[in-house]
């Protein structure tokens, strides 16, 4: 899943498993770090303009957010684009679940 922060503009990116019916976080790349961050990862690295924060192991029934066009939310699977900005109305509550095993 991926945005544009909306105040400072810089993109993130958290990665996610499905694990027993749960989303699980693992990793979150992103440009900048303030309030709302995670800062107990166990395993942090910069690549270039970006710091990824992994080993997370925050656990989900579900992700959701407000869904917005302004911010560029976007959800990816395996690298491949499923769920573009324009897919969801602007300004709609969202959520994300895991339905059956893959």
């Amino acid at each position: 899943m991926t945005w544009m922060h909306s105040v400072d503009k810089t993109p993130w990116w958290e990665y996610y498993s499905a694990v027993d019916g749960e989303l699980v976080l693992d990793c979150t790349d992103l440009a900048l770090m303030g309030a709302g961050t995670p800062f107990e990862a166990p395993h942090t690295e910069i690549d270039g303009d970006m710091v990824r924060l992994c080993g997370l192991d925050e656990h989900f029934p579900a992700v959701r957010w407000i869904h917005s066009h302004r911010v560029h939310h976007r959800i990816y699977l395996d690298s491949e684009l499923i769920l573009p900005t324009r897919a969801i109305d602007h300004h709609v509550r969202a959520e994300m679940i895991v339905i059956g095993d893959r």
